[in-house]
């Protein structure tokens, strides 16, 4: 199920997308920002969870814990992915959290406790994360004229022989509005919802190389956001213009120029600014550039949640001068090797992790994401999905073979004893 996810309020986990965004897309020439603005976008139904329903009509506050959980573990996670990367790095982290939250519904024992730890989960209990998810999203409608945000959940089973446990399915479509979906059609009708749910921006989630015949559920996300300016850049005013690499080593970008009043704010060692979207402005770009000379890397190590709030509290509106390259930055990777150096490894070991709660016998085979983020002077489009593969535990492999396919001797007996309760041979089971 698809429903419309309209901006009201930008949140942490917002400002860690954007931020990584601006912080790490690489310049580029490409018209297919302003191409892509002029496109249609996604066209989803109205039907909505009856958990997020509910909690728009109660007006239900967002839970500042949910916020302060999914912008940490987005911080963890992008400094895990950008520690040795020699390119951009983007991602969504709002829609990893979903993906991952969702799972974490059918997780239990050590593998629950991982979870928690690494989703930064240990101080709310799933009834509390659900409702806390739902009045998130419910916070989400309602759209700014110029700003469109929707998302999208789906849990893909075999239809046919279906071992995942109803309260999770009930779990995912209450408060997420997962669309059912039939793995007998895996890859290519997985994909080929994402690809609807992202404009066609990702055409291919799922990883190759796996058996969807053996696999018990995947689950997936996806996430488009498109804003429009809300002080557009003049493209007669973009030009070419040097961009100085981490390396040393300068490269060509398109600038698009413009003067004007935003909230900006002069660090120590960097400059802060922030560039609103649509007629409200509840949605924008905060960009962090440090100061010439200073090592990128460690830098970025170096932000938190509270240094952003902090960074974003101290802007002041300032009229000034704003160059900032059109670019188009795509980027995608498996998340299991960061994820499990975040604490949740037994989630993917196979015969150890416990997702009884979701099938039986089941573990996280794999979990990818996959982000493609177009700047040009009208706005930005934005797109993020993530899917979480759910396996199936090997049979473990006979190690002897024992046909009784001729007369053979039996005993009946107390094991407790060695009383022989029955003895007998077999010369004909007919």
């Amino acid at each position: 199920m698809r429903y419309p996810h309209p901006i009201m309020r930008c949140g942490s986990a917002w400002g860690a997308l954007l931020l990584a965004v601006a912080l790490l897309a690489g310049c580029g020439g490409s018209d297919t920002a302003a191409q892509n603005s002029a496109m249609p976008s996604p066209a989803g139904g109205s039907s909505i969870p009856s958990a997020v329903a509910q909690a728009q009509v109660a007006n239900t506050p967002v839970d500042a814990g949910i916020v302060a959980a999914d912008s940490v573990l987005a911080l963890n996670l992008f400094n895990t992915l950008n520690q040795g990367a020699a390119g951009n790095v983007a991602i969504s982290p709002t829609s990893i959290a979903l993906a991952l939250q969702i799972a974490y519904n059918g997780a239990a024992g050590s593998t629950q406790q991982a979870m928690a730890q690494t989703l930064q989960l240990q101080n709310l209990s799933l009834a509390d994360l659900n409702a806390a998810n739902a009045a998130l999203q419910a916070s989400l409608i309602n759209p700014d004229p110029q700003v469109q945000l929707t998302l999208a959940n789906s849990l893909w089973m075999h239809l046919a022989g279906n071992t995942v446990l109803p309260a999770f399915i009930q779990v995912n479509q209450s408060y997420y509005g997962a669309q059912i979906g039939d793995l007998a059609g895996a890859p290519a009708n997985v994909n080929a919802w994402v690809s609807n749910e992202t404009n066609g921006l990702i055409t291919d989630i799922l990883p190759g190389g796996i058996n969807y015949s053996e696999v018990a559920a995947v689950i997936v996300n996806a996430i488009y956001f498109k804003g429009a300016w809300s002080s557009p850049f003049d493209s007669s005013q973009t030009a070419a213009a040097p961009f100085m690499r981490q390396d040393g080593t300068q490269t060509s970008c398109q600038m698009m120029h413009q003067n004007g009043s935003f909230p900006y704010l002069q660090g120590a060692n960097f400059q802060a600014l922030r560039l609103p979207y649509g007629q409200s402005g509840h949605l924008s770009m905060f960009i962090v550039l440090p100061s010439s000379g200073t090592d990128f890397g460690t830098f970025v190590a170096g932000i938190t949640a509270d240094a952003l709030n902090t960074w974003e509290s101290g802007l002041r509106t300032e009229f000034g001068s704003v160059a900032l390259p059109r670019f188009t930055s795509s980027y995608g990777a498996s998340l299991v090797p960061a994820l499990t150096s975040l604490g949740m490894g037994i989630a993917f070991m196979r015969g150890q992790a416990d997702f009884s709660a979701l099938a039986p016998n089941t573990y996280i085979e794999d979990v990818e994401h996959k982000t493609v983020v177009e700047v040009d002077e009208s706005g930005t489009v934005a797109t993020g999905a993530t899917s979480v593969v759910v396996g199936i535990n090997a049979v473990e492999a006979p190690t002897f073979s024992m046909t009784m396919d001729h007369p053979f001797f039996y005993a009946i007996r107390d094991d407790q004893t060695g009383v022989l309760l029955f003895i007998g041979t077999l010369m004909n089971p007919n």
